[in-house]
Parts: C-alpha cells; sequence; structure tokens
C-alpha cells in the first residue's frame, strides 16, 4: 500500500472535486491497493470509491463537463459505464471476423476428420448431431472434461489424444462412440466456445447437404 498517496489523499480530501478525488483512487488502485483496503485508510465507504473510480474512467469530454458543472457525477457514473460498454461492443465486432473465421476452419477440421475416418452420409450427420448434443449436455449440468491438452497441440495430436475406448460393432453404438469423440476433441481443440459451436453447426449443414 502507497501509505504516503493514500496520507496525502486523506489530508485533501474535502478540498478535492469528485472528479479529482476519483483520479486520485484510480491512480493508488492501478498501483496495486485494493478498494476495500483504501476505503478502510480513508474511513469511507468502498462503494463511494468504486463510483468515484468509474467517474475517473468516463470519456475526456464528459470529465470536461464535470469540472464546469454541467453534468453530476452521477451523470458522469453515467456515461462512463454507458462508454465502457460501447467499447466492449466495438472489441467484440472487432474480433467476430477472426472468430467467423476460426469456425470455418475448424467446420473443415470436423469434415475431413469424417472423411478420413471413412464417414458419409446420414451417419456424418448423426454423429455431429451427437456431438453437438453431448457438448450441450455437458454444459448445462457443468460436467465439462477437464483441459488434458496443451494449448498449442496440433490438430492430429489431439484428435488421437482424445479418442475413447472402442466401442461395440454396431449402428447405434457407433454414432454415440463417434459423437463423444468429436465432442471431446472439438472442445480440447478449440477453447472458444463460440467459435467451436458454430464450428460444429456448420458441419451439421454440410453433413445434411452431402
Amino acid at each position: 500500500m502507497d501509505a504516503t498517496s493514500i496520507s496525502d489523499l486523506k489530508s485533501e480530501w474535502n478540498n478535492l472535486s469528485d472528479l479529482d478525488r476519483g483520479r486520485a483512487v484510480q491512480r493508488i488502485h492501478q498501483a496495486g491497493t485494493s478498494l476495500r483496503r483504501l476505503a478502510k485508510a480513508l474511513g469511507c465507504s468502498a462503494t463511494l470509491l468504486r463510483h468515484l473510480h468509474q467517474a475517473a474512467q468516463a470519456p475526456v469530454g464528459d470529465q470536461y463537463l464535470a469540472r464546469q458543472g454541467t453534468i453530476s457525477t452521477n451523470e458522469l457514473v453515467r456515461r462512463a459505464k454507458a462508454a465502457g460498454l460501447r467499447h466492449d461492443a466495438r472489441r467484440r465486432e472487432a474480433a467476430e471476423p477472426e472468430r467467423t473465421e476460426a469456425s470455418r476452419v475448424f467446420c473443415k477440421k470436423i469434415c475431413d476428420w469424417l472423411v478420413a475416418e471413412g464417414i458419409a452420409g446420414s451417419f456424418g450427420e448423426q454423429m455431429v448431431a451427437e456431438a453437438r448434443r453431448q457438448i450441450a449436455v455437458a454444459e448445462l449440468t457443468k460436467k465439462l472434461p477437464k483441459r488434458c491438452v496443451p494449448p498449442d497441440m496440433p490438430f492430429d495430436q489431439i484428435i488421437q489424444r482424445c479418442k475413447p475406448p472402442q466401442a461395440a460393432d454396431d449402428e447405434f453404438t457407433s454414432i454415440a462412440w463417434f459423437g463423444t469423440w468429436l465432442a471431446l476433441w472439438g472442445y480440447h481443440a478449440f477453447r472458444d466456445d463460440w467459435v467451436r459451436d458454430k464450428a460444429i453447426d456448420l458441419a451439421l449443414e454440410q453433413q445434411i447437404r452431402r
């Protein structure tokens, strides 16, 4: 904890505007002091410090309006939150083309794998659908497997490493077995759930059209 900065802030507290308090809180927090510990040192609530900290993150133009008394601290916080949401949305939009392309790559991996395993026609459709069902159930019941492969392991090695024990040789069991295999290697190969689920949907569409 930066004792000198905190002591200075405490002594100047009553002479500072909310925005200046917020910026001081922001600096101390970024230096490694939690808002809860800082609140205890200053003799105020952590809720107040979070409020001021949010105000300090508002756009520069809004901070200027606050200093001029045109908008209140509460309004400044509201605008800071709105700006944060817009920033997150822009970041997601910027990443979306990359994720879409990744899902196409993964879809091709699935389809190539089915071909390599000699699976065609309605069997491919059923196996991909089964993999999708198994992943959905595992997510719903919070029974997803632990990550068991390094993130940089090549696809082919991940596929072989995730291969389950050979099941009995009948049609129903075979569909479930291949579905389990795909669910496992798909889960481990792609850690972005959106990319994985989108790719499986695309692969299912391709199998339906075969």
